[in-house]
């Protein structure tokens, strides 16, 4: 059987969650590693296997999936351990909540291609929208954290889907000069995945400097 093919980018947090799951899991890869500033893997080939021109992108047991959560929800049903969901449907529940404030209703709006369409050329504006939407999502995400099946990462003590999704929009945070103190819950998660092999190798500046 051939090995996956991973469509990265080190400039999109949406592929972090994939590289730390693949990390998780010990599933290896050949990855393909693009540059999406100004949208020039958009070549003809890209947009044959994406249509909508957006990494990640995972080719795998013959099968292409795009969207990041779609990819992780495959590998935990094609590769059960080590889980990225809990046993128990309550558990899995709350892991797809928060996975799914950061993935579609946090990410999605402070994305630079949406935030700078919003923002119509004005960087103060920008700034606003960003700051806006990064508040309402993890405002939200502390506010459920406040739960007894938080650990050390969102739900227990090993990392999950939640954790994919916190960790690469915590660096977000910090790159585009929030406090992410006024998050203490998440600082900490995020602060104790830096120590975690699926996410320190996974880093994108850990991944910037290796030859």
């Amino acid at each position: 059987m051939s090995r996956p093919v991973f469509h990265d980018s080190l400039l999109s947090s949406a592929a972090w969650r994939v590289r730390a799951a693949l990390a998780i899991k010990g599933i290896e890869t050949d990855t393909r590693r693009y540059e999406i500033i100004g949208k020039p893997h958009r070549t003809a080939a890209f947009m044959a296997l994406n249509p909508q021109g957006t990494v990640p992108v995972l080719e795998i047991d013959g099968l292409t999936i795009t969207q990041s959560l779609s990819i992780l929800e495959y590998l935990e049903e094609t590769c059960p351990g080590p889980p990225l969901l809990p046993k128990d449907a309550e558990g899995r529940a709350r892991v797809r909540t928060l996975s799914y404030i950061i993935a579609m209703e946090t990410h999605v709006v402070t994305n630079m291609d949406v935030a700078m369409h919003a923002a119509q050329g004005d960087d103060t504006r920008l700034g606003a929208w960003q700051n806006h939407y990064f508040c309402r999502g993890l405002d939200a995400f502390e506010a459920l954290l406040a739960h007894p099946a938080t650990g050390t990462f969102c739900h227990g003590d090993v990392p999950g889907m939640a954790d994919c999704c916190l960790v690469p929009q915590m660096r977000n945070v910090l790159r585009i000069g929030m406090d992410a103190a006024q998050w203490p819950r998440l600082a900490r998660i995020a602060d104790h995945a830096a120590d975690n092999p699926a996410f320190a190798q996974t880093h994108p500046d850990q991944l910037a400097t290796t030859p």
